[in-house]
C-alpha cells in the first residue's frame, strides 16, 4: 500500500509539474511571437472608447517590445483614413495564463483574449478580441499583419513602416 501511495505522490507531483510548465511555455512562446510591429485594423466600439470617435476607418500600429519572459514595452499608433493626425500612446505588457494584458500609460486597459496567431504567406497574423479590462465588455475584433518580426528592430521609429497593404505588396 506504502508503495501504491508513494507511485500515486510521484505521478501526481509530475503531472502537475507538465501542467504548470506547459502554461508558463505557452506563455513565453505567446510573448516571443508578439515581440515586433504589427498592422492593421480594429473593428468595434474600440475607437470610440478611446477616442470618442465613432469611426471605423482607423488604421494601426502596435509595437510590442519584449523585455524577459513574459512581457515588455510598446507602443500603439492610430491613424485615421485621410488625415495625417495621429495618435501615440505606450504601454506595458504581458502574458498571463494564455491572455495578454495591456497597461496604456494614458490610464487604458485592456485584455485580449480569444485570439489566434497564424501563418498566411510569408506573414504572420494575430486575430482577436479586446475587452476592456475594468468592465470585461468585448470592444472590438482586430486583425494585424506582423511587418517587422521580433528582435529584427532596434531603436528606430517604424511608425512609418506604412500599411499592411505596402507591406504585403512588397
Amino acid at each position: 500500500m506504502k508503495k501504491f501511495y508513494n507511485y500515486t505522490a510521484a505521478l501526481c507531483m509530475a503531472l502537475m509539474t507538465m501542467m504548470l510548465t506547459t502554461s508558463c511555455d505557452d506563455d513565453t512562446a505567446l510573448a516571443y511571437d508578439l515581440d515586433g510591429v504589427w498592422q492593421g485594423t480594429i473593428i468595434g466600439d474600440y475607437y470610440y472608447d478611446r477616442y470618442g470617435t465613432n469611426s471605423n476607418d482607423y488604421s494601426t500600429e502596435i509595437m510590442f517590445r519584449k523585455d524577459g519572459g513574459h512581457g515588455g514595452t510598446g507602443y500603439e499608433i492610430d491613424r485615421r483614413s485621410g488625415s495625417r493626425h495621429e495618435t501615440k500612446v505606450e504601454f506595458d505588457w504581458n502574458v498571463r495564463n494564455g491572455r495578454i494584458y495591456i497597461d496604456y500609460d494614458d490610464g487604458y486597459h485592456v485584455i485580449i483574449r480569444d485570439y489566434e496567431t497564424f501563418w498566411m504567406g510569408s506573414f504572420m497574423h494575430l486575430r482577436g478580441y479586446f475587452d476592456n479590462y475594468d468592465t470585461g465588455e468585448q470592444m472590438a475584433s482586430f486583425d494585424l499583419i506582423k511587418v517587422v518580426s521580433n528582435n529584427s528592430y532596434d531603436d528606430r521609429d517604424y511608425s512609418r513602416a506604412g500599411t499592411p497593404a505596402d507591406s504585403i505588396a512588397n
